[in-house]
């Protein structure tokens, strides 16, 4: 197959990587020997006429992970000349009855690479890769069990740490706080979200063990009624900033803020890029978004399968060490946050980094553990 030629390829040359997740290519050689050098280890880097679609369980639009995901398969055509496509499949009940029928297609199409994400395509392609053991399957934002390790050896997928970034938020948010309040905001109760509201109550709680971390649940990702109504409930209560995984909802929680003059974050991109053009002044009470490069990792798994690293048959989590997850450090986290909440913040960072702290995680709580660390043992 044209994949396994491709991949032998690449296998004989020297590919240039990025430097953990980050996307960045390695320091070193300097100089107009080093600068050709560079450009002819990109060269020789191709995924040229190599197959890859991209199965979204949702519509594009949104400027979350899907989108940086489409973002990140567009750049492999661009950059490296991959065949792609790219479908919307929809996020309704109705879609999701149709999510196996069109990755089954997909590799009966003769689509080499699958990647998709989120957890409602774990079934359809732990199906599909039974079926069709010659596709490559590549999954963001989901864990694929195996019921054996040798299980689905076509199969890769990876979860992002997201409570070690919203541990740092909640670092930041608790230390800039003047109330000793702040709030958290979730589109709905499942694992992800919980994962960001731990690591941001045990980040808020290291700055002040008396911290009070507000959280409310929307029930949906759209419904910017009902957000605004939970955010302004809690930035009456004394919340001084509040942190929203909510999807799309994230709308009717910054119009509360901003109406009240009090601060809110973003979440999985940098959202202040989206009202740079429109309401520039909402910026100003948005110090950083927590974000989930999900672009970042979807081009990190093809450079490996360009250097010829065999990634498949494995599931991995990726934090900040590999630079998959973080605080966006723009002019309005340069203005916005004092000095001394930035140094604390780096060395927060640091130590995750190290190794030095592990932050809790909700993955692996039972629902009694969540509560009990939510009420702060109570």
């Amino acid at each position: 197959m044209r994949k396994r030629l491709v991949k032998a390829a690449a296998m004989a040359v020297v590919a240039v990587l990025l430097s953990g997740c980050s996307g960045q290519k390695s320091e070193g050689t300097t100089g107009a020997e080093g600068s050709a050098k560079e450009t002819t280890e990109t060269a020789a880097a191709s995924l040229e006429g190599v197959r890859i679609i991209h199965l979204i369980s949702n519509t594009r639009g949104d400027g979350g992970n899907h989108d940086m995901a489409a973002q990140a398969v567009e750049r492999l055509r661009d950059e490296y000349g991959a065949e792609i496509k790219i479908v919307e499949m929809g996020n309704t009940a109705a879609d999701a009855a149709k999510y196996l029928p069109t990755t089954l297609d997909s590799c009966e199409d003769g689509w080499e690479y699958v990647v998709c994400g989120s957890p409602q395509m774990v079934e359809p392609v732990q199906t599909a890769a039974a079926e069709y053991p010659e596709v490559k399957f590549i999954v963001y934002d989901a864990e694929v069990t195996r019921e054996n390790p040798e299980d689905l050896p076509n199969v890769y997928s990876a979860l992002f740490k997201q409570n070690e970034s919203s541990y740092l938020a909640g670092v930041m948010a608790m230390a800039m706080s003047d109330t000793g309040k702040v709030g958290f905001i979730g589109g709905q109760e499942i694992p992800t979200i919980n994962d960001f509201l731990v690591g941001y109550i045990e980040g808020a709680r290291t700055v002040n063990p008396d911290a009070v971390i507000y959280n409310s649940f929307i029930g949906s990702w759209n419904d910017l009624a009902k957000a605004k109504e939970l955010a302004s409930i809690q930035y009456q209560q004394g919340a001084s900033m509040i942190f929203p995984a909510a999807g799309q909802a994230y709308a009717g929680i910054y119009e509360a803020g901003y109406e009240q003059k009090r601060m809110y974050l973003g979440c999985d991109v940098d959202r202040t890029l989206q009202y740079a053009d429109t309401n520039e002044d909402m910026n100003n009470y948005m110090p950083t978004s927590v974000v989930k490069k999900v672009d970042v990792m979807v081009e990190n798994v093809f450079e490996k399968i360009m250097a010829g690293e065999d990634i498949f048959g494995r599931h991995e989590a990726v934090g900040l060490k590999e630079d998959c997850v973080g605080l966006v450090e723009n002019d309005y986290y340069e203005k916005l946050v004092p000095e001394d909440v930035k140094a604390q913040v780096k060395e927060a960072k640091q130590k995750i980094v190290n190794g030095e702290l592990e932050v809790p995680s909700a993955f692996g709580m039972d629902q009694d553990e969540l509560n009990a660390f939510i009420n702060g043992g109570q």
